[in-house]
């Protein structure tokens, strides 16, 4: 088979890095795969044009977060260009922060995203046969699967670093700039929800509001408001991550902590090291010398993120919000520790424990690691991109 991936811009190299594993992945499986990277010019648009004229039909397009409106002066759209070509869209962020790209994607076009309750999102505001696919792609590892440490002593040897914690400092401000009267009403009522609870889809919790104000869900007109949801959870993301920041720091563990910034914030911490932004490769690099690996899983209540994942292949044990996901794939208290948004005092508890306990987490990151060897690595995840493609040709 004949694959085309595409590739755009990516802040510390995330997709960049994505698209790079999923096309060996493919390779390995003995496909022939082209990247066209998108991110190295102004005009991604008159770059495809000017592929798609001599490149010739294609069996399938992957592209993550990127391409799925592309659309020339023509009409044409990516799969017009490549022989009618099948394209797999992976949208890896909140999906309906990029409502734009999916209203101007056609419904032939394969959405793949990393919370199943995202894709019971747009099926409820844009309608069930909105796409003909659209289905959960959880994240697979990324990085390199480290040397076995062989006894828990040589795990806490040869892992210096206690416990490591990655992504950008936000604070949350005064939410809603710009907007006022009823609907700053509503998007505060429907935050006050989400944060009341242990976890809700943004959508639903701001449909909750909706509904108990009397509008009526199936009103086309009201379809913005309810891509609002994007807000909501942009602030229970921010709101969160802030409270478990302040929570950590309380703790006094040994932290690395990398990530944009942070450097207004490092007197909280009495006992961290901040190495600041650093690309995804750097991140992998550092799990391998980590003992535990910290996340957030962005919101995504019933879905993945890549770094329980890849702490696991680089041999470092992982503690983490609750996801349903993670507690299908792994078995909490055996592989992983998990806490819950509604006792952060007791998921304190729990990482002092694991940060104290090195025997502890070597046998998490072992258990960890044999699982997402056995099922969330690329070579494993790519049978879920070819039969989205299968399922739109």
């Amino acid at each position: 088979m004949r694959i085309l991936m595409m590739k755009g811009q990516s802040q510390y190299g995330g997709t960049r890095l994505f698209a790079d594993l999923a096309a060996d992945a493919f390779r390995r499986r003995g496909h022939e795969v082209e990247v066209l990277d998108l991110g190295q010019t102004d005009n991604g648009g008159m770059l495809v044009l000017a592929h798609a004229a001599g490149a010739g039909p294609v069996d399938l397009i992957f592209t993550i977060n990127i391409a799925g409106e592309f659309v020339d002066s023509l009409g044409r759209r990516l799969s017009d260009l490549y022989g009618g070509a099948p394209h797999v869209v992976w949208h890896t962020d909140y999906v309906l922060s990029q409502a734009d790209r999916l209203k101007g994607t056609p419904a032939s076009t394969a959405i793949l995203v990393v919370d199943p309750t995202q894709a019971d999102a747009v099926r409820a505001i844009y309608g069930a046969e909105r796409f003909n696919h659209l289905a959960f792609f959880p994240h697979p590892a990324v990085g390199q699967s480290a040397p076995d440490d062989a006894t828990a002593a040589e795990f806490a040897e040869r892992r210096p670093i206690q416990v490591l914690w990655s992504g950008g400092f936000q604070k949350p401000e005064a939410p809603w700039t710009g907007v006022e009267g009823p609907a700053r009403e509503v998007l505060q009522e429907a935050l006050d929800l989400a944060l009341s609870v242990e976890w809700i889809p943004p959508h639903e919790a701001l449909d909750t509001v909706l509904r108990a104000r009397g509008l009526d869900l199936d009103d086309p007109s009201i379809r913005g408001a309810r891509e609002a949801a994007a807000l909501v959870d942009m602030e229970v993301r921010k709101t969160r991550r802030f409270e478990f920041l302040k929570a950590v720091a309380r703790t006094g563990v040994p932290l690395h902590i990398v990530g944009a910034g942070w450097e207004s914030q490092l007197y909280r911490f009495k006992n961290a090291t901040y190495e600041g932004p650093v690309e995804m490769t750097r991140m992998a690099e550092l799990m391998a010398r980590s003992r535990v690996v910290l996340n957030t899983n962005g919101n995504f209540g019933a879905g993945s993120h890549e770094r329980p994942f890849s702490a696991a292949l680089a041999g470092a044990a992982t503690f983490s919000d609750f996801s349903r996901y993670y507690a299908q794939v792994f078995q909490p208290g055996v592989d992983i520790e998990l806490f819950n948004w509604r006792d952060l005092a007791g998921g304190m508890e729990k990482l002092t424990a694991l940060a104290g306990e090195p025997e502890r987490a070597f046998e998490y990151a072992r258990r960890a690691k044999a699982v997402t060897l056995a099922g969330h690595t690329w070579d494993r995840r790519i049978d879920l991109i070819l039969e989205a493609g299968e399922a739109v040709r």
